[in-house]
């Protein structure tokens, strides 16, 4: 098996693994976000709930990279095959490289996002990575 044969099996198995996070874990997200929280559901406190989720814990911001990443490039990778299908054959490469950099800025973007909430994610990376 190719090398490109690999990555493609790879990539189609993060692609399903997206479509799995966007199936359970986006409506928990969307649920506590934009239901639970207007309706009174959510314990009222100066903070959006986003906000409580990802500065208490490291895990909250796990949950929410993993969520948002995970379902993004489920959806951009499922757009892009079906542009391809869609009678685009001959332009399938460039398409496929701007929702590679699709993904890839809206990560960045996801994890700018993270760290200005849960600045000490950093420096808790940093000491697991220090010398020993």
């Amino acid at each position: 098996m190719s090398a490109a044969a690999r990555l493609h099996a790879l990539l189609w198995g993060v692609f399903s693994l997206g479509g799995f996070i966007a199936a359970f874990l986006l409506p928990v997200l969307i649920y506590v976000n934009n239901i639970a929280y207007p309706l009174g559901l959510w314990p009222v406190t100066s903070r959006d709930p986003t906000s409580l989720i990802v500065t208490d814990q490291i895990i909250g911001s796990l949950f929410v990279f993993v969520t948002v990443a995970g379902s993004l490039f489920h959806g951009v990778f499922r757009f892009t095959a079906t542009l391809g299908e869609l009678g685009l054959k001959d332009h399938v490469e460039r398409i496929v490289s701007v929702g590679y950099a699709v993904i890839a800025v809206g990560i960045l973007a996801l994890l700018y996002y993270l760290l200005t909430l849960n600045p000490g994610f950093v420096n808790m990376v940093l000491h697991l990575l220090g010398p020993r």
